[in-house]
């Protein structure tokens, strides 16, 4: 009878261990609910940034990353949507400046605070976290750097002109454009039909240069305006290069795609584009034998940043305020190996420009190491969609358009965007 009563004891205490360890086991379990846009579509996602995502589920079996994939251009009304709602998840991919702005406004992210030190220490210069910044905070950490602007330029047809390397200033800019126009070459190729163009590839970089690198935060700050002369004169450095016919007739017609066949087609000497463009010219290049380089818009006199060259961070993984300790910490976890030196690394290799400061791979192309020596010798700009209120975007995108027609000058676009800050 005493061995049947022990041994029914021990039974007891061998489930009781396995049902204590079970729930141990369940405690320790860490869900997070994961949007982003990566479809795989793109060398950088196929590559680098989906794979580190199923690497950290794979070294991490208590932490479940619920993951959602919204195509991207559901995904920014999907998330504006559901936030009015108050319904965001634990993880999701944010846009920089005015996008991410709302949300953090309405502390529906957490501040980095805590971690943050893991990156600015030695990888990441805390000024390239600025289109994440507000109140000294940060709410993100982005993968990429986006410049938007760069001169993609046929080698062939400028040395028929008489220029076998791109002008230095924009005063020789002019001359070589006037006489790509007597040779019955366009010398640009624009294709501004979504009027973005226009004030993200040139702009951007025109006013920075010209204005200076803190003219636009001292305007949103009410300390200049934007009806003072340094921007009037950007504007109409816009005006000129359409008044003097140096886009084709039909720039504010054409999209951005049908911008660069104009240009693999040779029916346009030069275009001006971002990053997202390099891949494709390199390869076009190599399939239709062109000679291209690759150059920035030339020296402006008077210029207050002469360096300048427009470029934001990429989307980024922002959290939800209001975790549990625990999903906090899995989270801060997942951000710290998403984000890692190897990440950037890896990125570079697929010709992505990154925010950090990490050593370049031997094996990545000469023809991305020229670019990046390229921007080395610049000063990342504002975007002006990245930093301006979306009634503002609207405005300077209207704008230059109207300003390129001939049916608005340099000094009304600046009163009315003045007018509307």
């Amino acid at each position: 009878m005493n061995n049947i009563k022990n041994n029914f004891i021990i039974m007891m205490i061998f489930a009781l261990i396995v049902v204590c360890s079970g729930a141990v086991l369940a405690e320790d379990t860490v869900e997070l609910k994961m949007w982003h846009a990566w479809t795989g579509q793109d060398a950088f996602a196929k590559e680098v940034l989906l794979p580190k995502i199923e690497e950290f589920q794979k070294n991490n079996p208590n932490i479940k990353l619920k993951i959602q994939v919204i195509p991207n251009d559901n995904y920014r009304t999907k998330l504006r949507t559901q936030a009015a709602g108050g319904q965001i998840p634990d993880i999701m991919q944010t846009y920089p400046g005015s996008e991410v702005q709302p949300l953090v406004e309405a502390g529906m992210l957490m501040p980095l605070d805590d971690i943050i030190n893991y990156w600015t220490d030695d990888l990441i210069a805390k000024e390239t976290l600025k289109a994440y910044t507000f109140n000294n905070k940060v709410y993100a950490i982005p993968a990429k750097v986006n410049y938007t602007h760069f001169a993609f330029y046929n080698k062939d047809m400028l040395q028929e002109a008489g220029y076998d390397k791109w002008p230095a200033t924009y005063q020789e800019f002019k001359k070589m454009a006037d006489k790509l126009k007597e040779n019955d070459i366009v010398p640009i190729s624009l294709g501004n039909k979504a009027k973005w163009v226009l004030q993200s590839v040139y702009f951007s970089t025109i006013a920075d240069r010209v204005a200076g690198a803190d003219f636009l935060d001292k305007v949103l700050a009410g300390e200049k305006k934007f009806t003072d002369p340094e921007f009037i004169k950007a504007l109409n450095i816009i005006k000129e290069l359409a008044d003097n016919d140096y886009f084709n007739k039909d720039a504010n017609s054409l999209n951005d795609m049908e911008m660069r066949q104009a240009f693999y087609q040779k029916r346009a000497a030069i275009f001006f584009g971002g990053a997202w463009d390099i891949g494709g010219v390199i390869e076009n290049a190599k399939e239709q034998n062109m000679n291209v380089g690759i150059a920035t818009f030339p020296s402006i006199v008077g210029a207050k940043s002469p360096q300048a060259l427009s470029g934001v961070t990429g989307s980024a993984f922002s959290i939800r305020a209001g975790l549990s300790e625990a999903q906090q910490a899995a989270a801060f976890k997942f951000l710290k190996f998403f984000y890692s030196e190897e990440t950037y690394t890896d990125l570079l290799r697929t010709g992505s420009f990154v925010p950090a400061q990490v050593p370049l791979p031997d094996d990545i192309s000469p023809q991305f190491q020229s670019v990046i020596n390229l921007v080395n010798e610049h000063q990342i700009a504002p975007v002006y969609d990245a930093v301006l209120p979306l009634d503002l975007i609207q405005i300077i995108n209207n704008g230059l358009q109207s300003l390129t027609a001939g049916q608005m000058t340099a000094e009304e676009l600046a009163q009315q965007m003045q007018d509307n800050l």
